[in-house]
């Protein structure tokens, strides 16, 4: 089989995951208006003394918002993943006939040799289980960004694509006015999936310029990357998986046609 061939669908595979990833980066730096919606007027609470209805500013998600995130953090990991599946299956090609393997993972580089997806490895291509064991060490004691994205689509880990989701009101030029008072809107971080009432007023308000949303997201407690940004973690796991091909595409040149 040719290099060309081999290597060509697990290189897409790497740019439709960070195509994912960058749409990650522009969802949160800009919350899409469909998730979420903005309300200005009156609320029914009564002002304890006037006894009138007070006026709010208030944020409301429209839909789950870390099921957004969520969905996309899947795409990007799956399709790393499915990177390192593509490159298994091509290379073993070159010594014998497309079988569907899939490419080794394991907790421990003890545990590796014997996982069931390197013994069908080292049993179709021994050289290629051999280099995988030794130099790649796809094992979370080794080389946790790779192995991670297996772990991540193999173990139930749907929670782990449900991140933590906290939300920035972007007052910049944002301006309110009630009556004769006006102020700059203030900065907010907040649970993105929780209404706010970001601001209250006794009359009713008035909004200059466009009001923005941006959102931060990161790993939940219990996930491999508990706590982290969510972003830089996959942007260093498509880095791994980018730097893994080209030490494998460096292996199988010699068997290449």
């Amino acid at each position: 089989m040719k290099l060309s061939q081999i290597m060509k669908g697990p290189r897409l595979k790497v740019e439709r995951a960070n195509y994912h990833i960058n749409t990650l980066i522009r969802d949160c730096a800009v919350m899409p208006a469909h998730l979420y919606e903005v309300s200005n007027g009156q609320t029914e609470h009564l002002h304890p003394i006037t006894k009138q209805y007070r006026f709010a500013l208030t944020y409301r998600p429209k839909q789950p918002i870390p099921e957004h995130y969520g969905a996309i953090m899947g795409d990007a990991v799956n399709n790393l993943r499915e990177a390192l599946d593509y490159w298994i299956r091509g290379a073993t090609m070159c010594v014998g006939p497309r079988r569907k393997l899939h490419f080794p993972f394991a907790a421990s580089w003890e545990a590796l040799k014997t996982s069931k997806n390197y013994g069908q490895v080292e049993r179709t291509f021994p050289d290629a289980a051999k280099f995988i064991s030794e130099q790649i060490k796809p094992c979370r004691d080794t080389n946790l960004h790779l192995w991670a994205a297996a772990s991540l689509c193999n173990d139930n880990k749907h929670d782990d694509f449900l991140p933590v989701t906290s939300a920035t009101e972007w007052g910049g030029n944002v301006t309110l006015r009630a009556g004769n008072i006006s102020m700059q809107l203030p900065t907010f971080v907040f649970d993105a999936n929780r209404p706010l009432n970001a601001v209250g007023s006794d009359g009713p308000m008035s909004i200059e310029n466009e009001f923005k949303v941006s959102a931060t997201i990161t790993f939940p407690k219990g996930a491999i990357f508990e706590n982290e940004p969510v972003i830089p973690t996959l942007l260093h796991m498509s880095q791994v998986v980018s730097q893994t091909l080209d030490m494998l595409e460096e292996f199988i040149t010699p068997y290449a046609t």
